[in-house]
């Protein structure tokens, strides 16, 4: 009973909650940023504090249960027993690697590179441009946002949810599984518009890693640096 009233909890947080609060944010920054001195430090820690709650809810319950933290994907061994071949499942890792070095030089040009800073800044959306750090306090925050959202986000849509609706329905296939955490990772982003696609991509692509490797811990790390590497992207200059 008690893993029910959790799961059907978290569901209504994911799809209900977390794109209202999101929608409310992005619209008070609407609203409110009109020129480089709003200060969006409180909203990124308010995010914050919205995502740990549950996460730490979530984890407290199902250690209460029995269960240790493995079972929600906490777990620095691969996993061995998976319906993929090895070959899948070495494809899966050095796609990983691969994705993580591209992070990496994408956060590292940004930061040294001005024409390339200038060029994503253009590419970047009105309706995630209002959302961006532009001062150095801002990106002192979204930096720790970041690492909040790898940490919480994966142990909620990938971690919990990977562990729970096969729980509540042993006959679901885990392919369904992957299909609903993505969607709902997906719904959990929709207040960001036509761009939630780019959520939904990268909860398959993080959903399909997970199945892979069984551990959340590489996707923790690519969500990070994922997050990360928009920080430096706007300054003073590209805001106005």
């Amino acid at each position: 009973m008690v893993q029910i009233i959790l799961f059907v909890s978290a569901i209504l947080l994911y799809v209900g909650v977390y794109p209202y609060s999101g929608y409310r944010q992005t619209k008070n920054m609407r609203q409110n940023t009109v020129n480089i001195e709003t200060d969006k430090s409180g909203l990124y820690k308010q995010s914050m504090i919205l995502s740990w709650i549950p996460a730490l809810i979530i984890t407290t319950i199902i250690l209460l249960d029995g269960y240790t933290l493995s079972s929600l994907g906490l777990s620095l061994k691969l996993k061995k027993d998976n319906c993929f071949s090895k070959w899948v499942v070495f494809i899966t890792l050095v796609s990983c690697i691969v994705y993580f070095c591209y992070l990496i030089y994408i956060i590292v040009a940004v930061k040294l590179d001005r024409k390339k800073r200038a060029k994503y800044a253009k590419e970047i959306p009105n309706e995630l441009k209002i959302v961006l750090p532009v001062t150095q306090k801002e990106k002192k925050w979204w930096k720790a946002m970041a690492l909040s959202a790898g940490i919480t986000e994966e142990l909620q849509y990938r971690g919990y949810l990977f562990f729970a609706i096969p729980l509540l329905f042993p006959d679901c296939s885990i392919w369904v599984v992957w299909i609903v955490s993505s969607l709902i990772f997906g719904i959990g982003h929709v207040y960001q518009g036509k761009e939630a696609i780019k959520p939904l991509l990268a909860g398959l692509y993080f959903g399909f890693v997970y199945i892979a490797l069984g551990s959340i811990i590489p996707t923790i790390l690519l969500h990070f640096l994922q997050d990360l590497s928009v920080k430096d992207i706007l300054s003073e200059r590209h805001y106005n």
